[in-house]
């Protein structure tokens, strides 16, 4: 490999976080799989609603992968995202998943509640900043790419 491209901080911490979401949905599926032949087991208690759990599980493999594919992606056109993009992406991809892990571990009161308190806020939150920061670096991405392809014409 002969024209590597520099690693910045953002990169290492943009593909940190794609590994932390990795070993948690890994975490996840073991946690699953172990309840799925334990189901009276003590683990197999403390999930509330297993479609949630496995909600979260495949949230944070796809949140890992979104991760992964832009770190590769930044390396590969010499972006040096800004920050704030970087932590939009990672707190997205951190906290939407995480909100369905809180719903699926949360025991329901006996009142039936449409839906929890906490869930419309972090939603919300991690839902807008995934989507602004997944966006804006699909965008930086796609202006690499059209300069280096106009530097080659």
């Amino acid at each position: 490999m002969t024209n590597q491209k520099p690693i910045t901080k953002t990169h290492l911490f943009l593909l940190a976080f794609a590994g932390l979401c990795l070993a948690i949905a890994l975490t996840i599926a073991w946690v699953l799989g172990f309840t799925l032949f334990f189901p009276d087991g003590t683990l197999a208690g403390h999930l509330v609603e297993r479609a949630d759990i496995i909600r979260a599980h495949i949230d944070y493999l796809m949140m890992s992968q979104f991760l992964f594919i832009f770190f590769l992606l930044f390396r590969q056109y010499a972006i040096d995202p800004p920050v704030w993009v970087v932590a939009a992406c990672c707190f997205g991809a951190f906290f939407n998943p995480l909100s369905f892990l809180v719903r699926g571990l949360t025991p329901k009161p006996s009142v039936a509640i449409p839906v929890e308190a906490h869930f419309p806020f972090q939603a919300g939150l991690s839902f807008t900043l995934t989507t602004v920061g997944f966006l804006t670096a699909v965008a930086l991405v796609v202006r690499a790419v059209l300069q280096a392809r106009a530097v080659q014409d």
